[in-house]
C-alpha cells in the first residue's frame, strides 16, 4: 500500500479513508476557526498590554493546559473518547461566544485570559484528532493518509487566514472571535460522524476507565519513544516561542494599529498554511514513502539552525517572518505527519492519555517556560534582539541530537 490510489482500491482502504477524511474535514473547520481567533487574540492583547507583556501571558499557559488536560483525562475515563471530544469542542465554542459578548465590557484582563485560552484549547483538540487517526490506521496506512488528512486541516487554516486578511478591516477584529465559536460547531459534528464510521477505539481491560491513571504518566517512564517525543517537542517549541516573540516585536515596531496588525498577521498565517498545504499534498507523501523517518526528523531541525543563524546575523521583519513561516509550515506538515506514525503501534492509553502530556502539554509547557525565562530576564534588565534567534540555534541543536535516539529501533514498546 504505497500510494493513496492503491489504498483506495482495497475494501479496508476505502473504509478507513471515509473515517479519516471525515476527521480531516472536521479539522478543516476547526483550524479555519483557529485562524479567526489566533490573530485577533494577539491584536486585542497588544492593544491592551503591548507585545512586551506577551511573555507574562504565555507563562500562564501551562497552568491552564494542566487543568484542561486533567479534565479531559477524567472525561476520557468516564465517558470515552467520542464524548470527551464533543465536550472539549463545544465547551471551547461556548467560551469564544462568551468572550465576544464580554470583550467590550470586561476589557483588559479578559483580553489577557483570551490569549491564554487561545494558546491552550487548539493543542488539546488537535491531539484528539491524531489520537483518533493513530487508532484507526496501521503503520503503512499512516504513511499514505497522514499527509492528505493533515492537508485538509491546513486548507482550513489557509482559508481562515485569507478571510481574516481580506475582511478584518471592514468587519473589525472583535467579530472574528464570534466567528471562531461558530466554526467549531460543524467541526464537532463531522468528528462525531468520523467516530461513528470508524467505531470508537476501546482500551484494553487493564486500561479501561482510567485504571492506570487518568493521565497514565508512567508511560513516559516506560516508553522511551514517547519520552524522546516529549523532549523533542519541548526543544522545538522553545525554538518556536523564540521566533514568535521576535516576530511579534517586529510586527509591533513596523505596523501601527490593531486592525492593520490583525490583517498582516492573518496574511502571514495564510502564507504559512499555503506552504503547509503544499507540503502535505505534494511533498509529504513522497518524503514518507522514499526517505527514512530518521532522515526526515533530523533534517527539520537542521533547517531551523540555518534560519535562526540568518535571523541573528541579519535581523529584519522579512527574515523573522520567513524563519517563523518555515518553522510553522514544517511543524504542521512533514514533522507532524512523520512523528505521528511513531504512535500507531502503541496502546490506547499511550495514544489518548500519554500523548496529551507528551505532545499537547509539553508543546505549551515549553512555550510557558521560555516565556518565564524571558520575563525573568526582562525584569533583570533589557534583552538584546539577538537573544531570540540565538536561543533558537541552541535548542534546534538539542532537537537535532535527540532525533537520533528517537528514531532508533526498539523492541518491546508496542504494547505500552
Amino acid at each position: 500500500m504505497s500510494t493513496l490510489l492503491a489504498a483506495l482500491r482495497t475494501e479496508r482502504g476505502r473504509h478507513v479513508a471515509v473515517a479519516v477524511f471525515l476527521g480531516g474535514l472536521s479539522a478543516m473547520f476547526l483550524f479555519c476557526g483557529y485562524e479567526f481567533i489566533r490573530s485577533p487574540a494577539e491584536a486585542i492583547f497588544m492593544e491592551h498590554f503591548g507585545a512586551e507583556y506577551k511573555p507574562y501571558a504565555i507563562a500562564c499557559v501551562p497552568f491552564m493546559m494542566a487543568a484542561m488536560i486533567y479534565g479531559y483525562g477524567r472525561m476520557l475515563s468516564a465517558y470515552g473518547a467520542k464524548k470527551a471530544m464533543a465536550v472539549s469542542m463545544l465547551g471551547s465554542a461556548a467560551f469564544f461566544a462568551l468572550a465576544w459578548a464580554l470583550l467590550g465590557v470586561a476589557g483588559r484582563w479578559f483580553a489577557f485570559f483570551l490569549l491564554v485560552f487561545k494558546e491552550s484549547y487548539v493543542v488539546i483538540i488537535s491531539e484528539q484528532y491524531w489520537s483518533f487517526i493513530n487508532s484507526v490506521l496501521k503503520d503503512e496506512e499512516g504513511k499514505v493518509f497522514n499527509g492528505p488528512v493533515a492537508g485538509l486541516g491546513a486548507l482550513g487554516s489557509l482559508t481562515g487566514g485569507w478571510l481574516i486578511g481580506h475582511y478584518v478591516m471592514g468587519l473589525g477584529t472583535d467579530l472574528f472571535v464570534l466567528f471562531a465559536a461558530v466554526m467549531i460547531l460543524p467541526a464537532a459534528a463531522l468528528f462525531w460522524l468520523a467516530y461513528g464510521k470508524a467505531g470508537e477505539p476501546k482500551p484494553a481491560a487493564d486500561e479501561a476507565g482510567g485504571k492506570k491513571g487518568h493521565l497514565h504518566l508512567s508511560i513516559l517512564r516506560e516508553n522511551r519513544t514517547v519520552l524522546f517525543i516529549a523532549f523533542i517537542i519541548f526543544s522545538a517549541q522553545v525554538v518556536a516561542t523564540a521566533l514568535d516573540f521576535r516576530f511579534t516585536q517586529l510586527v509591533q515596531d513596523f505596523i501601527p494599529g490593531k486592525d492593520e496588525r490583525t490583517a498582516y498577521m492573518g496574511t502571514f498565517w495564510m502564507n504559512v498554511n499555503i506552504f503547509s498545504f503544499s507540503m502535505q499534498f505534494l511533498l509529504t507523501p513522497l518524503l514518507l514513502r522514499y526517505i527514512p523517518r530518521r532522515g526526515i526528523l533530523t533534517a527539520i531541525p537542521a533547517v531551523h539552525i540555518v534560519s535562526c543563524l540568518l535571523l541573528f546575523l541579519y535581523p529584519s521583519l522579512g527574515l523573522a517572518s520567513t524563519a517563523f513561516l518555515l518553522f510553522k509550515g514544517m511543524d504542521y506538515s512533514i514533522f507532524r505527519a512523520s512523528k505521528e506514525t511513531l504512535y500507531i503501534p502503541f496502546s490506547y492509553d499511550t495514544r489518548y492519555r500519554a500523548k496529551q502530556v507528551a505532545d499537547a502539554f509539553t508543546y505549551r509547557f515549553a512555550k510557558g517556560v521560555t516565556a518565564f525565562w524571558v520575563s525573568a530576564l526582562k525584569a533583570a534588565g533589557s534583552i538584546a534582539p539577538g537573544f531570540y534567534p540565538a536561543l533558537g540555534v541552541v535548542f534546534s541543536g538539542a532537537w537535532l541530537i535527540m532525533s537520533f535516539p528517537l528514531t532508533a529501533k526498539r523492541e518491546g514498546e508496542a504494547g505500552r
